[in-house]
């Protein structure tokens, strides 16, 4: 079956490198969309509609460069460098930096690599295929999944390609004098694919900044399934734990997260998607204690039809109930969607085009 994994091929350019012997290739995604969504947060208790336009729908807008050298004896070089961008406003993401979304260069051999830099965490990657929507902004819960910290600077990474397994795990430095542990974060995962079906696990650990001697940690664990009932027909399934010691008000303490998926090419340019996602949030911070709110769940249906090889349209569409979309509301301060306090559900569409490069 024909998925859409633009923003993991630009994620994963050890593929590409592996194909070629030498040279750089410069890549992107062009991708914006017009939204309508109700219940917003504005002035007062009640919801507002919203109709905005926004960048990036099933892939956020970006552009980089991705390259290999080869070094004889089955040896190469590689890197990749990738900025995120606005497609509304022409600003750079990731906080203005200029290759917020990658930075790395490493060497490989066979199907092994060893890479240093800004790279994304393992479990992020190695979810990425049983990702309902391949990490869709435009309506997919992707921080939920695989937390606010998907990628970590200063990260040493270890993939290796065994056939139908494949391994990774990373480290990354926090760099914090005084503290090895301080700021630091590690991880791993393995997938594992034999004909129609496949079966992921990964775990993720990020440790605050160490203040008076004490650091907090954040822990994910994910588990994912999909098989391939037809050649047109592919069924998707997960389960990602969260524990976080990092006190914020509005962010999840310690919840589970579910999905299920189902995946349908019905023409050789239209794929249908539709997912489900709950989330059991056993307890929230607020601003002075804990407290165990309602569980939200949320449903995503996607249409996406193909005008050519790198250009596509769409129409998306999600109902929430009890949070904003995507749970963006049990993220904090940094929630994409804000829900108005009165209000608890929250509805979006939007209909956009996406050109890769």
């Amino acid at each position: 079956m024909k998925r859409s994994l633009v923003g993991l091929a630009c994620a994963i350019a050890s593929a590409t490198a592996a194909a070629q012997t030498s040279g750089i290739t410069l890549y992107g995604v062009a991708d914006a969309n017009i939204e309508y969504t109700n219940n917003n947060n504005g002035s007062g208790p009640d919801g507002h509609s919203k109709v905005a336009l926004n960048s990036g729908g099933l892939s956020p807008s970006r552009w980089g460069l991705r390259g290999t050298e080869d070094l004889g004896g089955g040896k190469r070089a590689i890197f990749a460098l990738e900025s995120g961008f606005s497609l509304d406003t022409g600003v750079s993401t990731q906080g203005g930096r200029l290759f917020g979304r990658q930075a790395w260069v490493g060497l490989a051999a066979g199907g092994q690599q060893l890479t240093l830099g800004r790279q994304y965490t393992s479990l992020f990657l190695t979810m990425a295929n049983y990702s309902p929507t391949a990490y869709a902004t435009t309506y997919e819960p992707v921080t939920g999944i695989a937390g606010l910290n998907l990628r970590e600077d200063n990260m040493v990474k270890y993939h290796v390609d065994l056939g139908p397994l494949t391994a990774e795990m990373h480290w990354a430095f926090g760099e914090q004098p005084g503290s090895f542990q301080g700021s630091a974060a590690y991880g791993g995962g393995l997938d594992y694919r034999l004909a129609q079906f496949g079966i992921a696990a990964a775990y993720d650990s990020v440790n605050s900044a160490t203040t008076a001697g004490n650091y907090t940690r954040t822990q994910k664990a994910a588990l994912g399934l999909r098989y391939q009932i037809a050649p047109a027909l592919l069924a998707q399934a997960g389960y990602r734990y969260n524990n976080n010691g990092t006190r914020a008000t509005n962010t999840s303490s310690r919840d589970d997260l579910w999905w299920f998926a189902l995946n349908y090419q019905a023409t050789g340019a239209l794929q249908l998607t539709g997912a489900f996602y709950y989330d059991n949030v056993k307890s929230l911070y607020t601003a002075t204690s804990q407290t165990n709110p309602a569980n939200p769940w949320q449903v995503t249906l996607i249409a996406d039809y193909s005008l050519s090889k790198r250009t596509d349209v769409y129409l998306a569409s999600a109902y929430t109930k009890n949070a904003s979309l995507n749970f963006e509301s049990l993220n904090g301060a940094l929630a994409a969607y804000q829900i108005a306090p009165n209000e608890h559900n929250q509805f979006g569409v939007a209909a956009g085009v996406r050109h890769k490069f």
